[in-house]
């Protein structure tokens, strides 16, 4: 009987091959989320309440939630009055909770994960660049004077925060 020493390593490195395969597909090739994420969910969990300026469409297409079910997907949107109204925009209050959860899922579909809608990426890339730079200016165990607000429409001048005092 002849023997083939090298059949028996094909098929295993062969069936490795498939389980790398497999093993990518289903975990999907994600980037790395945008830089300071986790910092911005920490602070967003610390806040009581954060509304969102922005389009029906922009929420409703970037908010569809995932399995498990998504805190934030129970936000309802309120129809903004005046000139803000009459373009489309709604106002979404959120609690920290749910900010993070709808924070978690903008950078999965920016990042790519196995639950990422590549349909709305720039949509959501959109989204998390507007409220990462509100969060971001939150302070730790100091409350905000007014509820952090992001708004998501560039037709609207944003209220500009104080500067920092400088040091001198």
């Amino acid at each position: 009987m002849i023997t083939y020493p090298l059949r028996g390593r094909r098929r295993a490195a062969s069936a490795l091959l498939a389980v790398v395969v497999v093993f990518a597909l289903a975990t999907g090739c994600a980037d790395d989320p945008p830089a300071g994420h986790s910092e911005r969910l920490q602070k967003a969990a610390g806040v009581s309440s954060f509304k969102i300026t922005c389009t029906r469409d922009l929420w409703d297409r970037t908010k569809p939630g995932r399995e498990p079910v998504n805190s934030h997907e129970d936000a309802k949107p309120r129809a903004l009055n005046g000139a803000a109204g009459e373009r489309g925009l709604v106002e979404i209050t959120l609690t920290g909770a749910q900010l993070v959860d709808y924070l978690k899922v903008l950078e999965e579909d920016i990042s790519g994960g196995p639950y990422a809608n590549r349909s709305v990426e720039e949509l959501s890339r959109r989204m998390y660049d507007s409220i990462a730079p509100v969060v971001d200016r939150i302070e730790k165990g100091k409350p905000p004077a007014e509820v952090p607000r992001a708004v998501v429409d560039d037709a609207v001048v944003p209220t500009r925060l104080p500067s920092p005092p400088t040091p001198g």
